[in-house]
């Protein structure tokens, strides 16, 4: 069973990502704050991280940074969604992160691929945007 945690401050947003991404082999976990997420991560660590940037109470860099000092996430993959997405905020989520930044709105197919190849064990690819 894969486990997929997906923190978002937009209940449409997660519905949508819960429909999306929903399946037999995987357990989707939600959080509505970074603060959430890292407490759920560290108790339970996820397969995936679906993350926003902009959230109440910690927003996404600051969890990623946290977990990412954590040896066990070191080489958790995260997808990072956010309303701005350009090619500098990519490149740099790529590089400091190990993470690929997806903007809102987002295409479900591609996304969906995204993360069937992520579960997987498919390498992030050169071009790190959807």
């Amino acid at each position: 069973m894969k486990k997929i945690l997906i923190c978002d401050d937009e209940p449409h947003i997660v519905e949508g990502l819960r429909y999306l991404l929903k399946g037999p082999d995987r357990a989707i976990t939600i959080a509505s704050n970074g603060k959430a997420a890292l407490d759920l991560a560290l108790s339970d660590p996820p397969d995936l991280l679906i993350i926003d940037l902009m959230m109440p109470v910690m927003g996404g860099l600051e969890t990623i940074a946290v977990l990412r000092d954590e040896d066990a996430f070191t080489k958790l993959p995260i997808i990072i969604l956010t309303a701005k997405g350009c090619e500098e905020d990519n490149t740099a989520a790529k590089q400091l992160w190990g993470a690929i930044v997806v903007a809102k709105p987002f295409r479900p197919a591609p996304l969906r691929a995204l993360v069937n190849n992520l579960l997987e064990g498919v390498p992030l690819p050169a071009n790190s945007s959807i």
